[in-house]
């Protein structure tokens, strides 16, 4: 056909009204499947982000369930928390380790970490060293699993510590790296010598007063996705321990028969501490048998911030807003912790028998007869006074002022007593890390 023709032609149908209106027809059809292509790709892609947003939520809040669970487990005794979750081993195992399952189904691959060459123990009640794998979470409706060993020199070791950057305190002198199989000393929380004055990671090669830091990993799960937490944990340390009896400002002893034992009853330190540790500024009046190592009362590295002291142990011990008379306070395998704040300026006890820690912002006021065993800590005075019996207590009393007026009065240092009441007390985190 000839060229002039075939424009001719061409010319015509765009001066035709329906090949026009065609035309524009199948262009707007074309513009409007590829706007719709791309809403539709960009609405699936919003709705596939926020399902994963969704998921990463719902994750990590069960990951924060799983750490919540096990952390509350930890704290306690077998007695007075039924889902008690601890090495109840002495000394520590430093190959244990809990698992915490929300749901059935776990199984070993299923940790990346895992180990037969750990104790692997999945707690139930009355039964701590379960192995079966069953779900024994307080909850069902949140999608979890927790593991929670001790942390030891091996696990720091592969954070990264080295003798160029040390994560703790090395006290037993092995150098070099351990393995899964030797996995080394046990890191603890606290106080590592005499002249501590404040708590750190330590490892020791003899028994000590303090508990190890507990590692716990929580994985949460939900449709298929994954979120990884771990924290390391640890109870209070509480205050140092450089003598049965420490007062920041003055110790009276009037007493006729006042016995006060420097020597570690329970032998975790084995060389004993003086009788009485004085902060800096504080003044002895009066006599008694003392008895320690060395045997005379010492100066201590610092003055100690009572309150400070009290606030740090307070988190979970039960207030008492009246006198303690002629009551029963906790048992020797449940010990209890009590803080007291009292109006009137003064706490009374009297006719006690207590296991545990007694904090006290304010005055005591102490009448026979009297048996404490554990920590006892004051920001005033403690006044030891009056009734008939014995005033006695084994463990360690902290107080700006110590007064002892009664004829019959015995303080003897067990760090056991005092390691057993600080267990109790909830545990604090000491570092939080997101795996996943």
């Amino acid at each position: 056909m000839d060229r002039a023709v075939v424009q001719s032609q061409i010319k015509k149908s765009w001066n035709n009204p329906r090949g026009s209106a065609l035309i524009a027809a199948l262009l707007l059809v074309v513009v409007s499947g590829i706007m719709g292509g791309t809403i539709l790709f960009a609405t699936s892609t919003d709705l596939q982000i926020s399902g994963n947003y969704r998921r990463a939520v719902q994750t990590f809040y069960a990951a924060e369930a799983g750490l919540a669970e096990t952390q509350r487990r930890l704290s306690g005794s077998p007695v007075s928390n039924p889902m008690y979750l601890a090495d109840l081993s002495s000394p520590y195992q430093p190959n244990w380790s809990a698992y915490v399952f929300s749901h059935a189904g776990w199984k070993p691959e299923h940790d990346q970490s895992y180990s037969a060459l750990l104790t692997n123990y999945v707690p139930l009640p009355g039964n701590f060293t379960n192995t079966l794998v069953l779900p024994n979470s307080v909850q069902s409706d949140l999608p979890y699993w927790t593991n929670v060993h001790h942390k030891t020199e091996y696990d720091a070791e592969q954070a990264g510590h080295r003798l160029a950057t040390p994560h703790y305190l090395d006290g037993d002198g092995v150098t070099t790296l351990h393995s899964i199989s030797n996995r080394g000393q046990l890191i603890q929380f606290g106080y590592p010598n005499t002249t501590s004055v404040k708590p750190e990671k330590f490892t020791s090669p003899l028994p000590s007063m303090y508990a190890p830091i507990e590692r716990i990993t929580s994985h949460g799960q939900v449709e298929g996705a994954d979120s990884i937490l771990q924290v390391d944990v640890t109870h209070p340390a509480g205050p140092p321990v450089w003598a049965p009896i420490y007062v920041g400002n003055e110790v009276v002893l009037s007493g006729s028969a006042i016995t006060i034992q420097g020597l570690d009853t329970c032998g975790l330190l084995p060389t004993g501490r003086p009788p009485i540790s004085f902060a800096p500024s504080a003044t002895l009046v009066g006599t008694a048998n003392l008895s320690g190592n060395p045997s005379a009362p010492q100066i201590s590295p610092l003055s100690l911030d009572l309150v400070q002291q009290i606030n740090d142990l307070k988190k979970g011990a039960t207030p008492v807003s009246a006198d303690l008379i002629g009551v029963n306070v906790g048992s020797a395998t449940s010990p209890e912790a009590l803080y007291a704040e009292p109006a009137g300026g003064t706490l009374t006890v009297s006719q006690v028998t207590g296991y545990g820690i007694l904090l006290v912002k304010g005055n005591v006021q102490i009448i026979a007869p009297f048996l404490w065993e554990g920590l006892i800590l004051v920001s005033g005075q403690v006044e030891f006074t009056g009734g008939l019996g014995s005033l006695i207590l084994n463990g360690a009393l902290y107080a700006d002022r110590v007064q002892v007026l009664h004829d019959d009065v015995s303080i003897t240092l067990d760090t056991c007593l005092i390691a057993a009441t600080l267990r109790t007390l909830p545990v604090h985190v000491l570092s939080w890390r997101q795996l996943l």
